[in-house]
Formats: structure tokens, C-alpha cells, sequence
């Protein structure tokens, strides 16, 4: 079977190491006899050290269709991919995909500002945004209904919510869960990073930023905790943004942009995981923590609550007692460290494994032309 996957229009955030696990993964299946063409950018996602075989080709876009003065040029091109290659299937990891294939076509899709149209992450928008990201709502939904009528969502909560605001009788849906990548299920040997100080309680945010992250709530939280506790923060974000929202604080560290073979190291130095966030489908980071045997403290909201189940800490993101009470809690009292710990185990294997997930991407698809042929 022939596959074409696209993932031309990722430009940034978790989705580009979904992408890259997926593409690895692909390329290590053994006794695998279908073909694959990867289209991508390669300024945004790297495959160098990935060898073309007669199972596995790329072809480069070096603009994403979801810009309006690009999508001309770039809609050619992928046309001309899809001519030459025949796939007997498109699968865009990220809708939309700003691009309508001849193939079947089925759409992974990963914006919970579409589809939690009630996340208290709106009311943090000033009226103008507000209105911006409901017409961009409208617009993407709009665009998904012409592209496909496959999705692939990675909770069930989230498909659930999304079969509502789509509102096509007749398309089909499908959950593949988020998981780690296949980096943290490697032999490393890991070390002590000295930016990471023992005397301190040090909390963990890997991620990109994003207003819903709610990370800047970590300003208020340093000026409100004792400086007796000696807790920090530390975050991966670009230095010009990270200047530009952060107060010039000695608690809040920030490490920059990681590589995500650098990742468990950063667990491993850390004492807890820092979520803060307000909306979100499935970060990543909840199953990294729990993987690296640490505590999480995050948001009570559906998304995370409906993940780690009893595997976590939550306070209320908007409430900066509630936040603090809960940081200390887990600093102080080893006990219920301990125990988040365990019960992150347990509840890690309900997760796959990345190969376990690539595999399920492949059978959906393989579904999808087998029931409607």
C-alpha cells in the first residue's frame, strides 16, 4: 500500500516531534511491505539523518499552504507529488491540511481552541482576539468539512467535542493517543545539570509558548511564595520571547528551546512537572513525567483530569493560593510524592509506546480505504 503523508503545513510546537517520531517509527517497521512519500519543510522538521529506501522517499516544501500567498505554489507542488507517487492514501498528521488530495484523505487534528469553544482560555482574550480566534474557528472548521471526512483526534474527549462542532453525519472518527517519544524508552546516561540546584524545589515546563499555556502566571507565583521555600521554575522558551514576559527573576530559569534527545535529562534533573496550562488535547509532558518518575502538578480541568486520572496534583490555574498550596504540598510532604510517583506508573500503561502509535496512524488508514472501497 502506497501512503503519502503530509506534513507540509507544520510550522511549530508539539505537532513537529509528533511528525518526526511518526516518520522515524515508519522507517523502522520491519517486514513492512507499503510504501511511503514524506512531504515536508525541511526549515521546520529535519530528516537528514534519515536514509531514502525503496519504502521510505521525501519530497520538500519549503512553505506551509496554510498562508494564504503560499498555498498556490505550495497546492502544485503537492499535486504533482500525489501525480507521480499514486498514493492509495493521504494522511496529513495536523489539519487542516489547506490542500484537498485526489487520494482518500484522512486528517489528524490537534486544536482544542476549535473544539472546547468554552475553555476558560477565551475569557483570557481581550474582545478583539476573541472574535479573531471565533472567525478563525469558523474558517478552519469550514476548510476541514471540504478536506475529509476521516479524523483522527488523540482523546476521546476531544473527538467526542469535535464530532459536535464539525457536525457531518456521515464522516468517521478515530482516536489515537499521544504518547513519549521513543527517546525516553532508550538507555541514557544521564547527568547532573548544575543550573538545576539541589537546595531548591525545581518545576519543570517543557514547552513552546503559547498564550494558554498560562506560564506567566509563574511572575505572580514567585512574588507570592516565601523565598524561605527556594523553589524554582524553569522554562524552554526563546530568549527574545522569555525576556519580553518574564520579570528579571533569579527563581524563574529559563534553559531555551531543547532538543527532544535532550529532554529526559531535563526530567531527570528536576524534582516535579509545572503544567499551568488552561487548554490543551494531550501534552506530551503528562506521560514524559510520568515515564521519568515525576510528580505532576497541573491545571483541574477536563483535559488533564480525563489523562492522569489520579496520576496528578491540580489546583486552579487561575488562583495563585490554590497553585502554591498544591507546590508546597508536594515539596514538603514526601509521602504523597511518592505516591504520584506510583501512580504515574500505573497509569503510564495506558499509554502505547511511539511505535505502538505509529502503527495505529497506519491501521486507521489502511481501515478507512479497506471500508469505503
Amino acid at each position: 500500500m502506497k501512503f503519502l503523508i503530509n506534513i507540509s503545513n507544520i510550522v511549530m510546537g508539539g505537532a513537529i516531534q509528533v511528525a518526526k517520531s511518526f516518520v522515524i517509527e515508519t522507517s523502522n517497521i520491519r517486514n513492512n511491505q507499503d510504501h511511503y512519500l514524506i512531504v515536508y519543510n525541511p526549515k521546520i522538521i529535519n530528516f537528514d539523518n534519515i536514509k531514502s529506501s525503496n519504502k521510505l522517499n521525501f519530497k520538500k516544501v519549503y512553505n506551509s499552504p496554510a498562508k494564504l500567498k503560499n498555498r498556490s505554489r505550495v497546492n502544485k507542488m503537492l499535486y504533482s507529488f500525489e501525480r507521480d507517487f499514486n498514493p492509495d492514501i493521504v494522511f496529513t498528521m495536523f489539519g487542516p491540511s489547506y490542500w484537498i488530495p485526489k487520494a482518500k484523505h484522512v486528517c489528524g487534528f490537534a486544536d482544542g481552541w476549535v473544539y472546547y469553544q468554552n475553555s476558560i482560555a477565551y475569557d483570557k482574550l481581550n474582545l478583539l482576539d476573541r472574535l479573531k480566534r471565533k472567525v478563525l474557528n469558523f474558517y478552519k472548521i469550514q476548510r476541514l468539512r471540504k478536506e475529509s471526512s476521516n479524523f483522527i483526534l488523540e482523546t476521546d474527549d476531544a473527538k467526542e467535542k469535535f464530532k459536535e462542532v464539525l457536525a457531518m453525519k456521515k464522516s468517521k472518527f478515530y482516536t489515537v493517543s499521544n504518547t513519549c517519544n521513543s527517546v525516553f524508552y532508550e538507555q541514557i546516561r544521564f547527568k547532573r545539570l548544575k543550573i538545576f540546584k539541589k537546595d531548591f524545589f525545581n518545576l519543570l515546563n517543557i514547552s513552546s509558548y503559547y498564550p494558554h499555556k498560562n506560564l506567566e502566571i509563574i511572575n505572580d507565583l514567585t512574588k507570592n511564595i516565601s523565598s524561605k521555600e527556594k523553589i524554582r521554575f524553569y522554562l524552554t522558551l526563546p530568549e527574545k520571547v522569555f525576556k519580553s514576559k518574564f520579570y528579571d527573576n533569579e527563581n524563574i530559569i529559563n534553559l531555551g528551546p531543547q532538543k527532544i534527545e535532550d529532554c529526559p535529562n531535563l526530567y531527570y534533573n528536576c524534582d516535579a512537572v509545572f503544567l499551568p496550562t488552561i487548554l490543551e488535547t494531550f501534552s506530551a509532558s503528562y506521560v514524559e513525567a510520568m515515564k521519568m518518575n515525576k510528580p505532576i502538578l497541573t491545571s483541574n480541568l477536563d483535559f488533564a483530569t480525563k489523562l492522569c486520572h489520579n496520576a496528578a496534583e491540580y489546583f486552579n490555574p487561575l488562583d495563585i493560593e490554590s497553585i502554591i498550596q498544591k507546590i508546597l504540598l508536594i515539596k514538603k510532604d514526601k509521602k504523597r510524592y511518592n505516591q504520584l510517583i506510583k501512580l504515574g506508573n500505573i497509569r503510564l500503561k495506558n499509554f502505547p509506546d511511539s511505535t505502538l502509535k505509529t502503527k495505529k496512524y497506519i491501521r486507521i488508514c489502511k481501515d478507512v480505504l479497506t471500508l469505503e472501497n
